[in-house]
């Protein structure tokens, strides 16, 4: 997916790197009209429980997000991560276990953003 001008140009602009822009647009971007996210290359985390997909959010509001997974019974608690305008959210939830999880961020409990992880 092609991300919003306003969010590729956020990331670009915590690098040092003048070609930071044109690296960062081909990622793997995925989001809707609320937030948007990058996702791990293939869509998984290797090696690294307790990492984090933070969202950039596209307006005002409070992000929720939740996670369960798929292939087991483990369920991290879903948790509100602040309100805050326009930007940057640091956070998302950390992966206990490896596995397959699905996770589900939304905007003040609309707009859902849902995507799978491999977690290995």
């Amino acid at each position: 997916m092609t991300p919003p001008e306003q969010a590729l140009n956020f990331f670009a602009s915590g690098s040092t790197d003048p070609d930071a822009k044109e690296k960062l647009a081909p990622m793997n971007w995925y989001g809707n009209d609320a937030m948007w996210v990058i996702l791990p290359p293939g869509g998984e985390i290797v090696g690294r429980l307790f990492d984090k997909i933070p969202p950039y959010r596209m307006r005002y509001g409070t992000v929720f997000w939740q996670a369960r997974r798929l292939d087991g019974a483990a369920i991290a608690t879903p948790q509100p991560m602040g309100p805050a305008d326009v930007g940057f959210q640091a956070g998302g939830p950390g992966f206990s276990e490896r596995g397959c999880w699905e996770v589900t961020y939304t905007l003040d409990g609309q707009d859902p953003l849902r995507f799978v992880l491999k977690v290995r």
